[in-house]
């Protein structure tokens, strides 16, 4: 069953929020999960959240007003990295009725019985009075001999539209991985017409008549300066007036954007006839800004903080927990939905740049991904740009980008190559990090190093601490404890990052294994005796950037030791076994393999695999505020990523090594051959 989750913005208006959350609560057809994003209200609203016994609420609280189109944005985001197959957006003082979001699936069903795709789908809105209110353009394309086209549907009871407005709007997925999110620098106004118009280009959006929604408006009719009672909110009608204008530039032929420009002109002009000078400089000001405005949608995978703001989340009673208030990640980027506001006085530039080594790996890959939008300029690197067993391709590199500091996550990973082939994991686990270190304390610069939970011996069977005594049992290990301490004894500004069972959407690893084994075999032998933590290379990514961000605003850091992995251990077996369940609710696959749990003396391998690889998280949560997620949370945002990529080659290289191979027996994540094994964390 598609996971449908409701979004709704709030903005101080708390009671209008508990009705519609209410009206959410009553659905026909229930959905998977309900999102609030609080732009900062700071009217109670929080209290009266936390109250909620909503069972599948989640809450986040922005710390300040990001306008309609930031907390829009943030909302979208959001639900689509929680895995909504289905956004259903609106704002907090729409009241849908219990059949309204039960009508907008029957709609796409019948929609795709015809083979007719959405782009979105749009409740009908009545005013507490029961008259028409949001109504879209209908669509006016015409058909192939060129007739309207907007009747073709009535039967079914849908007609075409574009623009259309939040107003108990249903998007899927596939509309926000392909046209991104909507702009949060449009601050207020327009930013509804400028995203379905974007989305229903190649693809229409549809108005479906038998979804009913109450929209509790303060005022009825159109957005008119000349109209608007709250004196707090004159101020913003630039936005509309810069708004407009860009979306006409960006959507429609020159002579609309031309009148549209003369009648702003003219308003300009009534306005200084009848003395209302104040509002006239308003709508002067948006005709201005708008030469020079033209944002870039970002892509639906960007995080909140990209808006500048931190974000809390909060746990209601209703959520299973304590209600109480988490801060998730801190991000104080300023990317401002004000084009035009000045920077504050005495603010000075900080260096952003950061050097990544080992680009072309997992979390490489996600690190430069992120770090855009936190407001990171990422030099990414790989092992061709830059080998880090050559200390003058090191020196070079940090000459050329003068970088704050450097990120190192390359290493060689091959567990049993590197049992046979210990001076090439040494090579670049141990000299590699040794040399990066001696750079960074010749330039005076920090540096920041991923490590493993190799580094221990499995023995254990309490959550290792970063006090805890390191025995590694394998060559890769010991390389891996080797790199740490000369890390550690050459610099005093670094940090160390452990972790474990890293997995993503992207490169080798062992999720992406298991999913081409599915369609080749029937059963799979998986180990159940070795316990650790999966860990997604996102997650471990946004935690270096995280970290980074902080340094580089700040100019310092509580340096050391952490450890970093995905809540909640399990067994190899386990995780096989829940890929392939999630696989199988997402569409990846028809029919999941059966796991065979067996033990580890059944899979002889040439390196040593620790028992026990759990990982006490608790010094980093206690010093920077960031808690790990549950990995069962986090495998399904990556399985269902995954039905948005394109199809690539997955699964292990063939081993090198003579010994006996089992392709159908895996005990840990794919390793690749020594040619690939380096940069590949």
């Amino acid at each position: 069953m598609d996971q449908i989750y409701a979004v709704v913005l709030s903005y101080k208006r708390k009671e209008l929020l508990q009705r519609c959350l209410d009206a959410i609560d009553e659905q026909t057809r229930p959905c998977a999960g309900v999102i609030v994003v609080d732009n900062a209200s700071n009217d109670g609203t929080e209290e009266m959240l936390l109250q909620s016994e909503l069972p599948n609420l989640k809450v986040y609280v922005l710390s300040r007003n990001t306008g309609a189109s930031g907390g829009f944005s943030a909302g979208f985001r959001l639900a689509y990295q929680q895995g909504a197959d289905f956004v259903w957006m609106m704002d907090d003082d729409v009241i849908p009725e219990p059949d309204a979001l039960e009508q907008l699936l029957l709609a796409n069903e019948r929609l795709a019985e015809r083979k007719q795709p959405s782009s979105y789908l749009l409740s009908m809105a009545r005013t507490e009075h029961g008259l028409l209110t949001n109504v879209p353009r209908v669509d006016e394309r015409t058909n192939s001999i060129d007739y309207e086209n907007w009747p073709a549907l009535l039967d079914i009871g849908v007609i075409p539209v574009r623009p259309a407005t939040y107003v108990s709007i249903l998007v899927p997925r596939s509309s926000l991985a392909q046209h991104g999110l909507p702009l949060a620098p449009m601050f207020m106004w327009g930013d509804d017409t400028e995203f379905t118009l974007r989305i229903s280009q190649n693809v229409p959006g549809y108005l479906v008549a038998a979804s009913r929604v109450l929209h509790v408006r303060r005022v009825s009719g159109a957005i008119d300066i000349l109209r608007e009672p709250d004196p707090a909110r004159i101020a913003l009608h630039r936005h509309l007036v810069r708004n407009e204008l860009f979306v006409a530039r960006k959507y429609f032929r020159k002579r609309r954007v031309l009148g549209l420009f003369g009648s702003r002109l003219s308003l300009v002009a009534a306005m200084l006839a009848r003395g209302q000078f104040a509002k006239a400089r308003i709508i002067l000001t948006g005709l201005l800004e708008s030469f020079s405005f033209s944002p870039v949608p970002e892509s639906a995978d960007a995080p909140v903080e990209a808006l500048g703001v931190t974000v809390r989340e909060l746990f209601p009673k209703g959520a299973g927990e304590t209600a109480d208030l988490r801060l998730e990640v801190v991000s104080t980027t300023v990317i401002r939905s004000d084009a035009s506001a000045s920077p504050p006085p005495g603010a000075v530039e900080n260096n952003m740049r950061i050097l990544v080594c080992g680009a072309e790996g997992q979390v490489g890959y996600c690190l430069i991904n992120q770090a855009a939008s936190f407001g990171l300029d990422a030099i990414g690197l790989s092992r061709r740009a830059l080998d880090i067993t050559r200390v003058d391709q090191i020196y070079e590199a940090i000459e050329r980008y003068n970088p704050a500091l450097i990120i190192n996550v390359a290493a060689y990973t091959n567990l049993d190559h590197a049992e046979a082939e210990v001076a090439q994991a040494e090579a670049v686990n141990r000299d590699g990090a040794a040399n990066l270190a001696a750079a960074a304390r010749h330039f005076d610069i920090p540096l920041f190093h991923l490590s493993s939970e190799y580094v221990f011996s499995g023995d254990g069977t309490e959550p290792y601490r970063e006090t805890d005594q390191p025995m590694p049992n394998s060559v890769y290990g010991s390389t891996r404890r080797a790199g740490e301490q000369a890390i550690s004894q050459t610099l005093d500004r670094f940090l160390i990052l452990r972790t474990s069972w890293i997995y993503g959407e992207r490169g080798n690893n062992f999720v992406k294994t298991m999913l081409n084994l599915c369609g080749k075999t029937g059963e799979v032998s998986v180990v159940s005796d070795q316990i650790g933590c999966p860990t997604r290379a996102r997650s471990v990514a946004r935690v270096l950037v995280e970290l980074a961000l902080r340094y580089c605003r700040n100019g310092d850091l509580q340096w050391g030791l952490y450890h970093y992995s995905g809540s909640s251990p399990c067994s190899w077996a386990e995780f096989a076994t829940e890929i392939f369940r999630e696989a199988e609710l997402a569409g990846l696959i028809e029919q999941a393999p059966r796991v065979v749990p067996v033990t580890s003396d059944r899979l002889p391998r040439a390196a040593m695999r620790p028992a026990w690889s759990v990982l006490d998280c608790s010094l980093i949560e206690a010093t920077f505020g960031i808690r790990p997620k549950h990995w069962r949370e986090e495998l399904r945002n990556v399985i269902r990523r995954m039905g948005d990529l394109p199809a690539e080659p997955c699964g292990p290289a063939p081993s090198r090594i003579p010994f006996k191979a089992y392709p159908f027996s895996i005990g840990e994540p794919a390793r690749l051959s020594t040619n690939q094994a380096v940069n590949q964390n």
